[in-house]
């Protein structure tokens, strides 16, 4: 009579409930996390792409920022020293997380040495 009141019958999907409700919470805010980090690395691309361009030898600062203009997100800047020159992008990704309480704000910085 005791085993009527404790069968085992629907124990599976309880099981199961319980385990993908905080498998979810936690694995959700990874996700977006490593797609905004995802983005983070095709944008220093591109701003390597860009401060490439600037360091070529026959490219002056107008033509650089003109250039630059097309992916508008960034700063351009030249760094230059007696013994080196540089040209570095410089950007920011900025995005909220889900079941994140904040702002998250990766820095992108792209850096190319200038041709001799």
């Amino acid at each position: 009579m005791l085993s009527r009141f404790k069968s085992e019958a629907g124990s599976a999907v309880k099981d199961f409930v319980l385990l993908v409700v905080p498998a979810s919470l936690l694995v959700l805010p990874l996700f977006d996390l490593f797609g905004m980090l995802q983005a983070a690395i095709v944008k220093q691309q591109l701003g390597y792409d860009i401060a490439r361009y600037a360091a070529l030898a026959d490219v002056d600062s107008t033509e650089a920022n003109r250039y630059l203009r097309r992916y508008p997100d960034g700063s351009l800047t030249k760094e230059s020293t007696i013994y080196s020159c540089a040209w570095i992008h410089s950007s920011e990704i900025s995005r909220r997380v889900t079941l994140w309480p904040e702002l998250i704000a990766v820095p992108i910085e792209s850096r190319a040495e200038c041709e001799k």
